[in-house]
């Protein structure tokens, strides 16, 4: 899927930015059968942008933090699945299952297990 960078659009085509209440604007823009919608903070940085184009939807988020709440089930599908974290990567709850055809790990430090009993094939 191809992503349509802001730069590719047309300036003639951008609509004057609407301001809102808390400081922020709202930005159109159109070109062809593409429709990008932006959230720009009070400095004009891009909090948050909406592309519609032929390849579908696209999502960018940029924000200081973001949450997900779900009464059930977050459910994600795609083709390929990738976390980068600076600082670390955690995973709290129930059960925790990891299915896959092969699984492998590498680490720069020791890898360490612990629990009452492991259970090695």
């Amino acid at each position: 899927m191809s992503t349509l960078q802001p730069s590719q659009l047309e300036p003639a085509a951008e609509a004057d930015p609407r301001a809102l209440p808390s400081g922020r604007s709202v930005v159109l823009r159109v070109r062809g059968t593409t429709e990008e919608l932006e959230v720009r903070s009070p400095a004009g940085e891009v909090e948050v942008r909406v592309t519609l184009g032929p390849d579908g939807p696209v999502l960018h988020l940029r924000a200081a933090r973001v949450e997900l709440e779900a009464a059930d089930t977050v459910a994600l599908q795609c083709r390929r699945f990738q976390v980068h974290a600076s600082a670390e990567v955690a995973l709290h709850g129930g059960d925790l299952r990891l299915n896959g055809q092969e699984m492998h790990v590498q680490t720069e430090g020791d890898i360490r297990l612990q629990g009452d009993v492991i259970h090695l094939n």
